[in-house]
């Protein structure tokens, strides 16, 4: 019996991930108080453990390079679990993370919040996004 056996340099595997490199996750307390030193849009992502396709995106989106150095370049990333009771302060008031989605009609996950530098707008991403998805997304809400 012949046994042939192919090595593949670590480059050849998926190239657009980078285990080493994480999102910069901030506290949306922090990012808003950030946004305005230096003003930068704010990216939020609601998730929740149940939430199948938040893990998804958690395993492939948001471990993609373009993605982790876009929203560590160009935003503060917060992460808001849905289920979680813990108050977060956002604009002055009190929210658990599922009374911050129903702020902002949120009414399924994943969903992701923009919210402008001046903390002014915001625009909801609705469901899974591919990394090249997000990417074109937040580029073309980051012009405005």
């Amino acid at each position: 019996m012949l046994f042939l056996f192919v090595w593949l340099p670590p480059f050849f595997s998926h190239a657009n991930v980078n285990n080493d490199e994480q999102i910069n996750w901030n506290d949306l307390e922090s990012a808003q108080t950030l946004s305005i030193e230096s003003p930068r849009p704010i990216f939020i992502e609601f998730t929740a453990k149940w939430c199948g396709w938040c893990k998804k995106m958690e395993k492939t989106t948001f471990r993609d390079d373009k993605v982790i150095d876009l929203l560590n370049e160009k935003f503060y990333a917060v992460k808001v679990d849905f289920d979680s009771p813990t108050l977060i302060e956002f604009q002055g008031e009190n929210f658990t993370g599922k009374q911050l989605a129903k702020h902002f009609g949120i009414s399924g996950l994943p969903t992701m919040i923009y919210i402008s530098s001046d903390q002014k707008n915001s625009e909801t991403i609705v469901g899974y996004k591919t990394a090249k998805q997000l990417v074109k997304e937040l580029n073309k809400l980051n012009q405005f």
